[in-house]
């Protein structure tokens, strides 16, 4: 009986499945059954192949596999879409325990300039068992500034793993092509002939001028503007693309170890941040912003730790300066730290945070702790910094992030003591805001333990009240008797 309703439940989800009511709209995907081969699809990394057995509908599937290193890796199609519309990716996954850590689907909205926007998962294949089961975003409606999807099946995972795709549907509004430019014709005006110029007798005749190259021009479309400011009026060059002549990334500067860009590992675009470090200390990156006093900003950036590292993570130190020169007014850091082992990219954020009144710019730092004076690195990717609205800020000020005190209570000692180590340029004078750090996850246990003295919860005043309240209604419940056995006993018409 118990097999029957699992089957007959298992034929009604894959039929409500199969008849998922579509974000309205057209099919986007090219190829998304794979009946065509793998045309229309493309790779980070890993290889995709079509094949004939398992399939979940129709002739052919794809397998997509890999070795596990990177540990993220995705297979991948790019649509124009539509901006403020709604879409949903849909699709049938296949795989096994063996190798597999995580396998779900991903949207990427992209601006005009091909900026990440933001990102949608959908929930995890949770059973990898080998049969197909089905995947989906939902409904998600595209940001404003978005302009194209990049729409992906991704793996995590930590040694070599295959999955099956079919059946993948990407439906929404098609893209409307912006019109064609209508130039009107420029009459043609043909100039009377100039008069003869004479030319003095002997004289050797006129030699034209060269024509120079703009300044500042330079080859190749990843090259950085040949003039670099020391501060920038909005975070640039967060995908790393941009090369100064030297490779390094422009507009970002670093504080020991070494700077360089990577092809892999990395989660967006064609390159990756990597920061090394063959000593001890602790590393950052960092870019000089400006910033408005009192208005509130969310930054983030996707982080993987490498060997070697203790943690990485993300600060916003605050400045009164224009261009980050000076004491440090305070910094906050992201609410989790990325350690070495977690496994594959995390994006980390500050969550919406208060510049202080007095703050003109902001330094954005990508944090590496080492473990030891051996060999580290750890890799950045899609470093962003956007305005947020006041109403969205939760309490989470300049003074520290939301998880700060989580990670304070957690780390005690351990967090106080490497707070000396940090940022030694930066370190807190006078009545200055101590720096917070974000080196050190939550321990388990901490959430649900009592507040310190001073600070617990009001407890005993609850029961008091309601002391107060039973005494009260037993007292009325006394006299009420009391009452009506006295007229029982001496009143009118009673017995003596």
């Amino acid at each position: 009986m118990i097999r029957v309703s699992a089957s007959t439940f298992g034929l009604i989800a894959a039929l409500l499945i199969a008849g998922w009511p579509r974000a309205g709209g057209s099919e986007l995907l090219a190829n998304g059954g794979f009946e065509a081969g793998i045309s229309g699809w493309a790779v980070s990394a890993g290889t995709l192949d079509p094949v004939d057995s398992p399939v979940h509908a129709g002739a052919l599937a794809a397998r997509f596999s890999g070795s596990g290193q990177p540990t993220t890796q995705f297979a991948y199609q790019v649509v124009d879409i539509q901006s403020a519309q709604s879409y949903e990716l849909s699709g049938w996954v296949s795989g096994s325990s063996s190798g597999l850590g995580r396998a779900f689907l991903r949207v990427s909205w992209f601006d005009q300039g091909s900026q990440l926007v933001s990102s949608e998962d959908s929930p995890w294949l949770s059973q990898p068992d080998g049969a197909f089961h089905p995947l989906t975003t939902g409904a998600r409606t595209s940001p404003a500034a978005a302009r194209q999807a990049r729409v992906s099946v991704l793996v995590q995972a930590d040694s070599a793993f295959s999955v099956h795709l079919d059946d993948f549907v990407f439906a929404g509004p098609a893209a409307i092509p912006p019109p064609p430019a209508t130039t009107p014709p420029t009459p043609v005006v043909t100039p009377p002939p100039a008069p003869p110029t004479a030319t003095p007798l002997g004289a050797p005749p006129p030699v034209p001028s060269p024509t120079r190259p703009p300044v500042g021009a330079t080859a190749g479309p990843t090259l950085a503007p040949a003039v670099e400011p020391g501060f920038f009026s909005d975070l640039v060059n967060g995908g790393f693309e941009q090369l100064r002549l030297d490779g390094t990334p422009y507009a970002w500067r670093k504080q020991g170890g070494e700077m360089r860009t990577v092809s892999e590992p990395r989660i967006e675009g064609l390159r990756a941040l990597a920061l090394t470090s063959a000593t001890s200390s602790t590393k950052w990156v960092h870019q000089t912003v400006n910033v408005g006093g009192g208005l509130h900003y969310e930054a983030s950036v996707v982080v993987l730790a490498g060997p070697g590292s203790e943690s990485a993570f993300l600060r916003l130190s605050w400045y009164a300066s224009e261009d980050g020169s000076g004491q440090a007014i305070s910094s906050v850091d992201s609410l989790e730290a990325e350690l070495a082992g977690d496994g594959g990219f995390q994006m980390l954020t500050t969550g919406p945070v208060k510049a202080p009144p007095g703050a003109a710019s902001l330094k954005f730092r990508l944090m590496l702790r080492p473990v030891s004076e051996g060999a580290a690195a750890a890799y950045f990717d899609s470093a962003a910094l956007r305005q947020t609205p006041p109403g969205f800020a939760g309490g989470v000020t300049a003074q520290g992030g939301a998880g700060s005190a989580r990670r304070n209570a957690a780390g005690g000692r351990q967090v106080a003591e490497a707070g000396r180590a940090v940022l030694p340029g930066d370190a807190t004078v006078g009545g200055a805001t101590p720096i917070e750090l974000a080196n050190v996850k939550p321990a388990r246990g901490v959430v649900g333990q009592p507040a310190a003295s001073g600070q617990g919860r009001d407890d005993w005043a609850i029961v008091l009240a309601l002391g107060i309240a039973l005494v009260a209604i037993g007292l009325a419940g006394g006299y009420e008797l009391w009452q009506r056995r006295s007229g029982g006993s001496g009143g009118p018409g009673s017995e003596v």
